[in-house]
């Protein structure tokens, strides 16, 4: 029983801290800037149907910015992500390290310094704060105490996620919270079920324990 009042206890911690915390800061969204310039469609010499012309397997095409200049991001039919210049029709390379350097100082909001970058390119150095279906990624770590971190996409330069210390802190918070201390991934596994059904075994036990206690002598009394 003092295993399930210690359970109990960290739900309790744990659903504070989480409730507590404005999700969207949590995500991150404060760390990237939002305000983006429209494209310029008179920039876009580049056409479609050109793109089509030279990449009949393109698909899920999509015209979007990177570092303010038009650029088409799309899947050929390898299955390879590629970017098309909007302006001159140029396939660009991958993402490099200065690029990716250049993507998070535009992108940041603060003025913090860039701590360290890393390509992670393979399951081996895959963190556990990232999935694997981003890879390959660009890691750029700012000198903050919160360590907020950026996740550059080599194939597109999208920024596919962001991290900081709160948020480290809020998955571990919902790991001890619904008992996965794995991945965080299974609400519904067996521990957790198992000690959710002795907890309100407890907690009915404990109910009639106190109505016997308090309530029934009382009523004995009164006859």
């Amino acid at each position: 029983m003092a295993f399930i009042g210690v359970q109990f206890l960290i739900w309790s911690i744990t659903g504070l801290y989480m409730v507590t915390m404005d999700i969207h800061y949590i995500h991150g969204e404060s760390l990237q800037r939002q305000n983006q310039h429209p494209i310029a469609v008179n920039q876009v010499n580049y056409s479609l149907s050109d793109l089509h012309s030279e990449y009949p397997g393109a698909h899920q095409v999509t015209l979007t910015q990177l570092m303010a200049e038009p650029v088409y991001h799309f899947i050929d039919k390898d299955h390879t992500q590629r970017l098309i210049d909007a302006k001159t029709g140029q396939l660009l390379p991958l993402i490099d390290k200065l690029q990716a350097l250049k993507i998070a100082k535009h992108q940041y909001t603060s003025g913090d310094a860039i701590a360290s970058v890393q390509l992670i390119d393979n399951q081996s150095q895959l963190p556990s704060e990232l999935a694997s279906r981003h890879l390959p990624v660009w890691q750029v770590v700012f000198d903050n105490v919160w360590a907020p971190t950026f996740y550059i996409s080599q194939n597109s330069g999208d920024i596919v996620t962001k991290r900081h210390f709160l948020w480290r802190l809020f998955d571990w918070m919902w790991r001890f919270h619904i008992m996965d201390y794995d991945d965080g991934e299974n609400v519904a596994n067996w521990f957790l079920l198992l000690i959710a059904l002795l907890g309100t075994l407890a907690a009915l036990f404990g109910a009639t324990l106190t109505y016997q206690r308090v309530f029934k002598p009382n009523s004995q009394g009164a006859n």
